[in-house]
């Protein structure tokens, strides 16, 4: 068995573009939501920023998946992306679902 760094499946390489996206979105995110985190009323802020990655996490998840399961990659970089990718995803639905559980 060959282990890589870097991907050899467009998935994966499609894999790792996603992670980024979901890198970017997180931090501009951040930026913006940054002066209103302290409102005490202000739920719509984790669901905005919720909102904000967790389409492009759960996209690296699944290409991450399928490189890793139909084309058999081995790569460094996509296991370790679509680990954290999956990390991010079920902590983003878990603080959009405490949050939304939460009386307005």
């Amino acid at each position: 068995m060959h282990l890589a760094v870097t991907p050899r499946s467009a998935s994966g390489r499609w894999s790792l573009l996603f992670a980024g996206l979901t890198a970017l979105a997180t931090l501009a995110a951040w930026i913006v939501l940054l002066p209103v985190t302290a409102d005490p009323s202000g739920i719509w802020v984790w669901m905005a920023l919720g909102q904000a990655c967790i389409a492009p996490a759960a996209a690296a998840t699944a290409l991450g998946l399928v490189s890793l399961i139909h084309y058999g990659e081995r790569s460094v970089l996509t296991w370790a992306t679509t680990l954290a990718a999956l990390a991010v995803t079920v902590a983003t639905a878990a603080i959009m679902l405490s949050t939304s559980a939460q009386p307005y």
